[in-house]
C-alpha cells in the first residue's frame, strides 16, 4: 500500500495481525479514481479483533472491482489454500520481498497475467504493477472520448453542480458559504447519479484534507 501511494498509509511491522482496520487511501491513476484499500492478512487466528479485521479483508476482497493478492516472496509458491481461493479472475498476483527471495514461475488461472514480483524497500517491479494495474482499470472502465448528457435536466444539474464548486473555490474567507455552496453541488449532482449524501462529502473533505472539524 505505502509503496503504491507514496506515503505512510498504512502501519507496517514484522509481526503479524498488525493491520486490523481497512485503510482506504485515494489516488488519481490516470485520470482514473481508484481507491486504494489494505486489508488484514488472511490468516488462523483465535484474537477475536483480528478475526474481526480477517472478516472485512474478505468482504472488501469479495466486493473490490480488482483484487491485489500479496503474497509473501519467502513462502512462495508454498502459500494457504485461503489466500489462493482469492485468486480468480478479479485478481492480480503480486509476490513482495523481491529484493531477498526472486519468486519461481507459477502457473497462473487460465486468462489471467503471471504474478509480478515487487519490493517495497528498493522499488523494483512497482512500475509494472502501476502499468498492469492501469491496462486492468482501463479495461474494465473505459469510456469513450465524449460522454454525453441525454437528459436535458441532467445537463442543467451539472452546470448547477460546476456553478457551484467554482463559487465555492473562490469564497476562501468564508466558510459557512463555502459549505454551503459544496452541499449545494452535492445535491444537484445526486439528481444526476442518485442521492449524494453531503455528510460523505463531508467527511471525504475532513479525511483528506488537514481541516480543523
Amino acid at each position: 500500500m505505502n509503496a503504491l501511494v507514496r506515503r505512510e498509509a498504512a502501519i507496517v511491522s514484522p509481526h503479524a495481525g498488525t493491520t486490523r482496520d481497512v485503510i482506504e487511501v485515494a489516488v488519481d491513476l490516470d485520470g482514473y479514481p481508484v481507491v486504494f484499500a489494505d486489508t488484514a492478512g488472511l490468516r488462523e487466528t483465535a484474537a477475536e479483533v483480528e478475526a474481526e479485521g480477517i472478516r472485512r479483508a474478505r468482504a472488501w476482497a469479495e466486493a473490490a472491482d480488482l483484487k491485489l493478492v500479496v503474497f509473501d516472496g519467502a513462502l512462495w509458491p508454498e502459500v494457504d489454500a485461503a489466500s489462493l481461493a482469492l485468486v480468480d479472475g478479479n485478481a492480480l498476483v503480486v509476490i513482495s520481498k523481491a529484493d531477498l527471495h526472486p519468486p519461481r514461475a507459477v502457473r497462473m488461472p487460465e486468462g489471467r497475467p503471471p504474478a509480478l514480483a515487487v519490493s517495497a524497500v528498493t522499488g523494483a517491479g512497482l512500475t509494472c504493477l502501476l502499468d498492469a494495474l492501469r491496462r486492468e482499470i482501463a479495461a474494465r472502465f473505459a469510456v469513450g472520448e465524449a460522454p454525453v448528457l441525454t437528459r436535458e435536466r441532467h445537463r442543467q444539474a451539472l452546470e448547477e453542480c460546476a456553478a457551484r464548486l467554482a463559487r465555492a473555490a473562490s469564497e476562501t474567507d468564508a466558510l459557512e458559504l463555502q459549505a454551503e455552496d459544496v452541499r449545494a453541488a452535492a445535491d444537484a449532482l445526486g439528481r444526476i447519479t442518485g442521492r449524494v449524501d453531503i455528510e460523505q462529502v463531508l467527511d471525504v473533505v475532513f479525511r483528506d484534507f488537514c481541516i480543523g472539524k
